[in-house]
């Protein structure tokens, strides 16, 4: 039934999922067997986490010590009807076919704990939020609260246009096409909290930074005066403002705090609220468009903000302190951010690292976080369709380096092999009085050879291999014991390896 559009990984890395076109199928693949599952007629292709997920608890069992969890939610469309299948971990057998309420059911997203199953109609249904438990039974259906657009036909005009579960399972954010977001509270599944977006940005509170690019190409953040109207989304024909409006971004950081969104009718501006304080921390007017608003996996401060355009530029919020460390990649705006403007973006340009693709084709960038731990400096990838480039904005982690815990004569560690042979280090000198205490040492080594306690012809001692990096003596010695005629050149003429010209190479 044609090719295969989309392939993610699925529970674990030994298995696969492969979205067929026209959505006849999704298979499961396990990379072990070889084996496959196919479950027909999934509702979306997949992207994007679209109509499909993995119940992310695993619970275990009173004294028996097995996992569960890792229960698949697909959404499915059979004969006009949405049905929602509960498919068991690693076999994939039924495990519940619900038939759905839903008109046109628009995704699924389940709650960061497992209890909860969020399933929302389409937009044009009108606002319709349906709650079902891990096993899927209907638990509540939530409804808008009465509003004042409501026409002489009773129609509320469009619904739910995004959905996210705030991190500790206690709240639930719901962001409409009236540019409101509603916050539920998990218990009662009631709004507690609404984040309402202005056409007409009014906030004293909070500062309003505007992006600004010269002639040059040179980009740099200002302070606009409020009010201030962000630029409008652009129509293309036939098209109206309602079709462009609306919650098309909400992603919140690790621990809850900060929540950033985006209003598909303004779709340069990205607000950050601080939902300690339930107010704006600050409203940033990009240049274009937004097109990703990406918190850090467990970095609450960290915030990238990408947006549609040709050039390799994102750009790094950090919300910990006034402060902004500087980057090696960083332009030369991040110099505006000192204690008069706490808030601004570092501007990235990795216009040096990675070149544009080739071809006529223009570059489609992406960008995603690394999972680093909290302790680690973060890092993250940015990529087009022929390369990518990883990026540390503060800096690498130092590399650890091994000291050793024996000290020669003088109290001072031996130089590693690797820094003298790499010329990191000069090679240090023996004096004569120890050059000749070696030269005594051999001798001797050479007496008990005659005396049959030596090992044979063998030459690779230690003497031997530390004669070897240190210098060539100036005294030779016959069997006898007696000096011949010394080498009058340096000890380091030829080089740390002789004659062999691979001293050359270091």
């Amino acid at each position: 039934m044609g090719k295969n559009v989309h392939a993610e990984f699925g529970a674990n890395e030994d298995e696969v999922l492969v979205w067929s076109d026209f959505t006849a199928s999704v298979k499961i693949w396990c990379l072990k067997t070889g084996r496959a599952v196919e479950i027909r007629d999934p509702k979306f292709l997949g992207k994007d986490g679209k109509g499909w997920g993995y119940r992310p608890s695993e619970d275990t069992e009173a004294g028996a010590g097995r996992r569960r969890g890792g229960v698949l939610a697909l959404l499915c469309r059979v004969a006009g009807a949405d049905i929602l299948l509960l498919l068991a971990p690693g076999t994939y057998k039924l495990l519940n076919r619900v038939e759905l309420t839903t008109s046109d059911a628009a995704g699924l997203r389940w709650s960061r704990d497992g209890r909860w199953l969020a399933v929302w109609d389409t937009a044009s249904a009108g606002y319709k939020l349906h709650i079902y438990t891990a096993d899927g039974h209907l638990y509540r259906t939530i409804t808008r609260e009465p509003s004042d657009d409501v026409s002489e036909w009773h129609v509320e005009g469009l619904g739910i246009k995004t959905l996210e579960w705030l991190p500790g399972n206690q709240r639930l954010a719901v962001g409409g096409w009236d540019r409101r977001v509603r916050i539920l509270s998990t218990r009662t599944f009631a709004p507690i909290v609404f984040l309402d977006h202005t056409p007409v940005i009014d906030v004293p509170s909070a500062p309003v930074y505007s992006e600004h690019v010269d002639g040059q190409g040179n980009r740099s953040y200002t302070t606009t005066q409020q009010p201030v109207t962000p630029p409008k989304a652009a129509l293309d024909k036939n098209e109206t403002g309602l079709m462009k409006q609306g919650i098309g971004m909400l992603t919140f950081n690790a621990d809850g705090t900060l929540c950033a969104t985006r209003d598909d009718s303004t779709p340069c501006t990205a607000w950050i609220w601080d939902l300690t304080s339930l107010r704006p921390r600050c409203i940033l007017i990009q240049y274009s468009p937004i097109k990703n608003l990406l918190w850090h996996p467990t970095d609450p401060h960290r915030l990238i903000i990408q947006t549609t355009q040709d050039e390799p530029t994102v750009y790094l919020y950090t919300a910990a302190s006034s402060h902004i460390p500087p980057s090696s990649t960083s332009s030369s705006s991040t110099a505006l951010a000192s204690s008069h403007f706490p808030h601004l973006p570092a501007i990235i340009t990795l216009s040096p690292q990675i070149n544009k693709p080739a071809g006529s084709l223009p570059p489609r960038w992406t960008i995603s976080w690394l999972f680093t731990p909290p302790d680690k400096k973060p890092a993250f990838i940015f990529a087009h369709q022929q390369a990518h480039v990883l990026v540390w904005p503060e800096g690498k982690d130092k590399i650890l380096r091994f000291e050793r815990d024996d000290e020669d004569e003088q109290g001072d560690s031996d130089d590693s092999l690797f820094d003298i042979l790499t010329g990191r280090t000069p090679i240090p000198e023996l004096s004569v009085s120890r050059i000749e205490a070696e030269a005594d040492e051999d001798m001797e080594g050479e007496q008990v050879e005659e005396d049959g306690l030596g090992y044979g012809d063998s030459v690779g001692t230690v003497q031997g291999l530390d004669d070897t990096f240190r210098g060539k003596r100036r005294q030779e010695y016959t069997n006898d014991g007696e000096e011949t005629e010394g080498r009058d050149q340096s000890l380091y003429e030829e080089g740390v390896l002789g004659e062999s010209g691979m001293s050359e190479m270091f």
